[in-house]
């Protein structure tokens, strides 16, 4: 049976959420840095938790961080070298199984784009938002993404799925939306994901979870 496996980015191929980490980046000699760095991270935390409509999410994130082009920049490089331990193994075995591998994000390619082809993956690979600039600003994303919404992942799984050929689609994260993207049924399976953190709304719904990279590879590779 040919198999696409599609994964999460953060939190899941990436040890951290990309977004926080930039605006950390970004603000630590700032006067309110810690503070809006909190606000951040409780926000990403209600919207991986379902607690918070994922746009709305990506909305308030967005205006809190106001990063510039520099800063962007600048994260994406910072982030190489930030993969989950174990993980750049795991998807080699997996390519050398065959197996078509894809990661997709509701994070921003603008920041996580080199850190994800170090792990092999080529730009062809990769689903994710896009920051809206003005005056060399973030000021949004782009809206007509799917990624950009509840639901999404769903969609770019589907069409994914249809792409490949593949026969079964399993979804890996640690997120609902990732959840979403099975619960939906575009993908036939769903590996929940706590070797980073441990969402307890996921966990809860997911049929299997793994709490390290061992376990997952145990899954995906039998």
């Amino acid at each position: 049976m040919t198999r696409l496996v599609v994964f999460d980015v953060d939190s899941t191929l990436l040890a951290l959420e990309s977004l926080d980490f930039a605006v950390e980046l970004a603000l630590k000699d700032a006067g309110d840095g810690d503070e809006r760095a909190r606000e951040l991270a409780d926000i990403t935390a209600r919207g991986m938790a379902g607690e918070l409509d994922f746009r709305r999410s990506l909305e308030a994130r967005i205006a809190l961080a106001r990063l510039t082009r520099e800063q962007v920049n600048a994260a994406s490089k910072a982030l190489r070298g930030q993969a989950t331990p174990g993980i750049e193994d795991l998807l080699e075995k997996l390519r050398a199984r065959g197996r078509d591998v894809y990661a997709v994000s509701g994070g921003f390619s603008d920041l996580v784009e080199p850190a994800l082809m170090d792990l092999g993956f080529s730009p062809g690979e990769i689903r994710a938002n896009r920051f809206v600039y003005e005056d060399d600003v973030v000021t949004g994303f782009d809206t007509a993404n799917p990624l950009s919404r509840n639901g999404g992942k769903a969609h770019v799984v589907s069409t994914l799925k249809t792409l490949t050929g593949r026969e079964v689609a399993i979804m890996v994260g640690d997120g609902i939306t990732d959840y979403e993207a099975f619960a939906n049924g575009a993908a036939d399976a769903f590996i929940g994901f706590g070797g980073v953190v441990v969402r307890d709304a996921v966990k809860s719904r997911a049929p299997v979870f793994a709490d390290t990279v061992t376990e997952l590879s145990r899954q995906l590779l039998g």
